[in-house]
């Protein structure tokens, strides 16, 4: 700390470093104040925490991810079996291409994903409208 002091002693002045490590030491002072007691920042890094990792959250998550994936399944199974020259072929591919969009968005979503199952697939190639 002395090494520090006398180059800014050196650099602006004796007035300006007490003032310098006056005003250091009272941000330093509020950081430790604030985080162990949860005020602003801390209290925001803690809300959010709180939301992302509680056991409610979690398990919404993985349920969802697996509903979502079984409903894609269900809704190209019915595709397949529909003749291709159906008046509903293009609306059915319309609404499976809506469920993977928001499953692929979902997907991206740090908060969402890390309660994803390995065994599903990370991203669904979408389906051609032709």
């Amino acid at each position: 700390m002395s090494y520090i002091k006398e180059e800014l002693n050196e650099a602006i002045g004796i007035k300006w470093t007490k003032r310098i490590i006056i005003f250091v030491s009272i941000i330093f002072l509020y950081l430790i104040f604030s985080f162990a007691f949860s005020i602003w920042p801390f209290s925001v890094v803690k809300g959010l925490a709180t939301k992302v990792i509680n056991s409610e959250n979690i398990i919404y998550n993985y349920q969802w991810f697996y509903d979502q994936y079984n409903i894609i399944l269900a809704q190209k199974a019915n595709i397949d079996i529909i003749d291709n020259d159906s008046i509903e072929l293009s609306g059915m591919k319309m609404v499976l291409n809506n469920t993977i969009a928001e499953y692929n968005s979902k997907s991206k979503q740090i908060n969402r994903n890390l309660w994803k199952a390995s065994d599903l697939p990370y991203q669904i190639k979408l389906e051609d409208l032709k």
